[in-house]
């Protein structure tokens, strides 16, 4: 699993755009390197760790916002939305099954057959909602996303 990107105190003289930038990027490695994780899709952690810092990544965007300009910030943080929105689906059907499978060690036998039957159809689920997740990270490899993202926020103006 990737480690958590620490952001350190940056020096006084810095510009906010400079800050800004900085920020952005971290989160931005950050929340790539829970990419191969999240595509192999083992280990429901790497879905969780990369939707958590995407969400960092987009509050940072708001916050600093009025740094960059306008047309080429919105392309950038649409694309990062769509991850957002990608990897809550997935997400979201992990916890549910989590859920059941905590809940089974608490029913009888009889009770443990429906919610078995619920939970493989929670894993159907779940495959059809990382179709959209891979697709768009096929779609932003074919396009270069990661290479412009860095590009537009790693560049000084």
């Amino acid at each position: 699993m990737a480690a958590e990107v620490k952001i350190e105190a940056s020096a006084s003289d810095e510009t906010l755009e400079t800050c800004a930038r900085e920020i952005i990027v971290n989160y931005f490695h950050e929340m790539m390197s829970y990419k191969d994780g999240a595509k192999d899709g083992r280990d429901i952690e790497f879905v969780h760790d990369m939707r958590v810092t995407s969400r960092r990544l987009r509050a940072a965007m708001d916050n600093f916002a009025d740094c960059f300009p306008k047309k080429l910030f919105r392309k950038h943080y649409k694309k990062v939305k769509a991850i957002t929105r990608t990897m809550g689906a997935v997400r979201d059907l992990d916890v549910l099954i989590n859920r059941f499978q905590k809940t089974l060690k608490t029913l009888s036998e009889a009770e443990q057959a429906g919610i078995k039957e619920l939970i493989e159809h929670l894993h159907r689920e779940r495959e059809e909602a990382r179709k959209p997740m891979l697709t768009l990270f096929r779609q932003l490899e074919e396009t270069g996303f990661e290479t412009k993202f860095l590009e537009f926020f790693g560049r000084r103006t």
